[in-house]
């Protein structure tokens, strides 16, 4: 949540790491809001980067670099693999990778164009 990312951020603000990768956007927003009050600059003191790829993130100050998940995508497959389960057409289990895209923006500090990177 939002308030997780912003609670956690106050917690490792006297540690002053050099940058932060939150688990989602929105708590990557949290932490951005956190940095903000500490009077912290991002990109200038620390580096953040979220993950999802939600719209939000491309709106806030400064606009947040994030890796971009296929979200419709992976909930069509995971239902689909309920149903192969749910019906025994299913083999063993297996792992499925699924595409990511590295959206970079002001808050990394990188002046790099967007790049596409894949998940491991």
């Amino acid at each position: 949540s939002e308030q997780s990312g912003y609670e956690a951020m106050q917690r490792l603000v006297p540690r002053r790491p050099d940058a932060v990768f939150a688990a989602s956007d929105t708590m990557a927003l949290g932490a951005l809001r956190a940095l903000h009050e500490a009077g912290i600059s991002v990109p200038g003191d620390i580096a953040l980067v979220g993950f999802d790829g939600l719209q939000a993130s491309e709106h806030s100050v400064p606009r947040l670099t994030t890796i971009r998940q296929p979200v419709l995508e992976t909930g069509a497959r995971a239902v689909q693999v309920l149903i192969d389960l749910v019906s025994g057409d299913a083999p063993a289990p297996v792992a499925e990778i699924m595409p990511v895209e590295l959206i970079v923006r002001e808050s990394c500090g990188a002046a790099v164009a967007t790049a596409g990177v894949e998940a491991i």
